[in-house]
Order: C-alpha cells, then structure tokens, then sequence
C-alpha cells in the first residue's frame, strides 16, 4: 500500500508488546495463545476518520500474505486491547471490522512460519481520510485495496518469529 498524502501532524501509534527489530512474544504465535496484540494510538493526524491495523508476512515474498486486518477503528481509539475476539464486527470498539485470511476465519491468524524457519512479519498501522464502506470478513486483500488513496499517515513495526523444528501448530503456516 502507498501513502498518498502526508499530513503535517504525525501518527503516533505503537504495539507495545513489540520491540521493531524484535522477535514476535510466542503468546501472538500459533506456538503460543494466538491472540493478537493491544495497539495504543497517542496522536493522528487530521483530518484522521478511522483508523486501520494490519499484519503482513513479509520474508517470503512469493507468498507475502496478510495475516489480520481491522479498519474503521474511531480515530479518538486510544486503545485497541489484545486478543480482540474474532468476529467480523467488532463492537467494542465502536462498530470496527476485521477481515479474513483467503479461505479463512476472520479476525487476527497467528504467524506460524514452517518448523525451523524464521519469518518477517509487518504490523501496520494506517490513519485513514474515511471510513471503509465495506463489510466485516471482507478478505484482507480486498480491505487493503479499499484504502487506496486514503492514507494520510502510516506507522510500521517489523518483527521475527522462528519455530522450532518439532512442534506442532495451533493453526497452519502463515
């Protein structure tokens, strides 16, 4: 996705469970709990009217896939908490949506790269000119693609996860 304006206030938005650079807590893993991570907003830019988070596979790059999207978070969010459930709409923040993996479940899809491997992994977050005027597991492509010139700001956070050659999965690679 690219950014088609900048605003001249920043966003300022952050996952405090992750460090940039870092490695993935196990608990937002398939080796862990699966859930996925709180997402604090401290300032966006005007004229911010919601706000979207996404999760992105990036190592493999014949297979960078999304893993989580959530769009139409009100932009006065100051807080998004972990383990959102999964669930198209999500009502306690205020009517937000989640998409679905291809073939999938809605809401947040744990990495879980193959055994012995190490995987990237991009949480983004978007400050938005508007409200998606789509539904609720929507597929992440397609919500993505909504946004299409509607960025006005964007944050990312990168991070690593590797698994160890002999567990076993809560869900499949991704």
């Amino acid at each position: 996705m690219t950014v088609s304006r900048q605003s001249a206030s920043p966003l300022s938005a952050d996952l405090p469970a992750l460090d940039d650079g870092g490695r993935l807590p196990v608990r937002f893993s398939c080796d862990g709990d699966g859930v996925s991570p709180a997402v604090t907003l401290s300032s966006v830019p005007e004229p911010t009217a919601s706000v979207m988070v996404t999760a992105t596979v990036t190592s493999n790059i014949a297979n960078q896939s999304l893993l989580w999207t959530l769009w139409n978070v009100p932009p006065e969010t100051e807080r998004i908490p972990e383990d959102l459930p999964r669930e198209p709409t999500v009502g306690s923040l205020d009517g937000a949506r989640q998409g679905r993996v291809r073939l999938g479940e809605v809401g947040y899809r744990a990495p879980c790269p193959p055994p012995g491997e190490t995987y990237d992994y991009d949480f983004q977050i978007y400050a938005l000119d508007r409200r998606l005027d789509i539904d609720g597991g929507t597929t992440n492509e397609d919500a993505v693609e909504a946004t299409e010139g509607r960025v006005l700001a964007s944050t990312r956070t990168t991070v690593s996860y590797a698994r160890a050659g002999d567990v076993t999965p809560l869900e499949g690679p991704g």
